[in-house]
């Protein structure tokens, strides 16, 4: 779990940070839709389940931008030099959720092997935190496969000094010959801009067309 300090001197975002931190602290967020057509014709060739290649795919994405990788650690601002996937399933039983993490891995064999081992070993667990020792260097990720949406807005109480971008995935539609996938992502202000959030957008749509498994 390294890190490297953010020298707030020589960074070109200084006063937006400080700005947003101290002065009118806020988050975003932005709902578009992912065209998983030529990814989902890759799944269904090689029978690959679709919430754990996007788990990949949007851990990838965030793992490409230093900004998506920032916290406060000590009092200073860093940047890890990778961060894991927190993702939840649900409990159809119980109606409830529980909240896993699986270490990330560029290689999704890899990380399709850490996931699947986490995925069999706390499925049946019922807590909120079925897999404990979550690490800092963590962002989440939700899914609500039952209903397509247009919007989503996750209304966070407190945003102070919560850097990692959220995700929320919705179920996908298939419209015009294509299949979209409606999905929420929510930053800091602090640090992530538009142009952050859109080019992380744009990463993912990237990412969803080039995947070959």
């Amino acid at each position: 779990m390294n890190y490297k300090k953010v020298d707030l001197e020589q960074w070109n975002r200084k006063e937006h940070f400080l700005h947003y931190r101290h002065n009118l602290q806020c988050g975003f967020s932005l709902t578009t839709k992912i065209d998983i057509t030529v990814l989902k014709t890759v799944l269904d060739k090689n029978n690959f389940k679709f919430y754990p290649i996007m788990i990949y795919l949007i851990a990838k994405t965030v793992n490409s931008y230093p900004e998506s990788r920032m916290a406060i650690k000590d009092n200073e601002l860093v940047i890890w030099d990778y961060i894991n996937p927190a993702y939840t399933i649900f409990h159809p039983k119980t109606e409830t959720f529980s909240e896993l993490w699986s270490e990330y891995f560029e290689d999704w064999h890899s990380f399709s092997q850490g996931y699947n081992q986490d995925y069999q070993k706390y499925k049946d667990n019922l807590s909120l935190s079925a897999k404990s020792n979550f690490p800092e260097n963590h962002f989440c990720i939700s899914m609500i496969p039952w209903v397509s949406f247009d919007g989503f807005n996750l209304n966070v109480a407190n945003v102070k000094d919560y850097f990692p971008p959220i995700f929320t995935m919705g179920k996908y539609t298939h419209q015009s010959g294509k299949f979209l996938l409606p999905i929420s992502i929510q930053v800091h202000h602090a640090t992530c801009d538009g142009f952050h959030i859109a080019r992380m957008i744009n990463k993912l749509q990237e990412l969803c067309d080039e995947f070959l498994g």
